[in-house]
């Protein structure tokens, strides 16, 4: 994801939803916010993406920081901030004319970096704030998430496709988790898990990479949850190692609220 200090993850908004799209970060406090810097891969070609800066103290109600602009992402972007003091920024996207079909798909961002004034030490965390919803309505929401994994070897997962709700609570999932593994890379399972907040995880099918090899695993998965509840995504994995099997990892969660 966008804030985890990693490049070879990223945050990328639903497949070809319409703008605007948004990501924001919750500082845990007001603090003096003086820079961001936004970073994409470094593998990745040159980007310009149209945003808005906004800042909130409540995660709900948001004022702007600094009005859109356009920014070219070759592959890092940096904005200077005017004088202030806040505990959430959103970064609004409304546009991204990248090459070919990085612009159709949406917005993207691999690092989301916040700088204070030098010397400034972090105050105490406030209260948890609550949890932004992304709210599915009935018809279709794209989805498209992954990141790499490296136990043993590097492994990249991505998962594209699509939610649909009837408008009673029945919802499916359709899409495709493709796993590529590196020459060197060991045997990696990986699936998709899903479910409402408040029940067990459920599991998709499973499929395997490894040296060097792709696989695409179909996903044709559904359920039924009630209006107002959450429904969760995250991709799981396991590598093969020297002496057996490595650890379970999971990528961030995805939440949806049905509404």
């Amino acid at each position: 994801m966008a804030a985890d200090g990693l490049l070879h993850t990223w945050w990328e908004s639903a497949y070809k939803a319409p703008f605007p799209q948004w990501i924001q970060v919750d500082l845990g406090s007001r603090r003096s916010v003086r820079r961001l810097v936004l970073k994409l891969r470094d593998d990745w070609p040159a980007q310009n993406q149209t945003l808005t800066v906004e800042g909130s103290d409540d995660g709900t109600a948001f004022t702007t920081l600094v009005a859109s602009a356009r920014y070219d992402f070759a592959p890092h972007a940096a904005i200077d901030l005017p004088e202030t003091s806040t505990r959430c920024i959103r970064l609004v996207f409304t546009a991204n004319n990248g090459p070919g079909p990085w612009g159709e798909r949406g917005a993207f961002l691999s690092g989301f970096e916040v700088y204070g004034p030098p010397g400034e030490q972090p105050g105490e965390t406030g209260p948890a704030l609550p949890e932004p919803k992304k709210y599915v309505g009935p018809g279709e929401t794209y989805l498209t998430f992954g990141t790499n994994r490296s136990a043993a070897g590097i492994v990249h997962l991505y998962f594209k496709g699509e939610l649909r709700w009837d408008g009673e609570g029945g919802y499916t999932i359709n899409g495709r988790l493709d796993a590529t593994a590196g020459r060197e890379s060991r045997r990696a399972t990986v699936w998709l898990e899903y479910g409402g907040e408040n029940e067990s995880w459920k599991k998709s099918a499973e499929t395997e990479a490894a040296n060097g090899t792709s696989r695409t695993l179909a996903i044709n998965l559904s359920g039924k949850l009630a209006t107002g509840e959450k429904l969760e995504l995250r991709l799981g994995t396991w590598q093969g190692v020297v002496l057996g099997i490595g650890g379970v990892e999971y990528t961030d969660k995805q939440q949806y609220t049905i509404s």
